[in-house]
């Protein structure tokens, strides 16, 4: 089965979206945010996922999905991408 396009994507319940990233989509790698959470960066085809990941209350709480190649900066220090830059 194809993932779905960002915008079908987008429409899901958060829920779903966690379920189709960990399972379909490709884990990249992973940085610690400016709050205190992990997150996750997946590629998804045609777009890529950042899920947001509380370990202190050891929960996934949100999902950010983006296009755009100068999104992927924050992870530059973590993972080589030369062909996207």
């Amino acid at each position: 089965m194809p993932l779905p396009s960002l915008y079908a994507f987008n429409q899901l319940p958060l829920n779903a979206q966690i379920g189709l990233v960990v399972f379909e989509g490709t884990f990249l790698t992973n940085r610690f945010g400016e709050h205190g959470d992990y997150i996750n960066l997946y590629h998804m085809g045609s777009f890529f996922a950042e899920l947001y990941y509380d370990a202190e209350l050891n929960y996934m709480h949100a999902c950010r999905t983006f296009v755009s190649s100068s999104q992927l900066e924050a992870y530059m220090d973590f993972i080589d991408l030369p062909a996207l830059s």
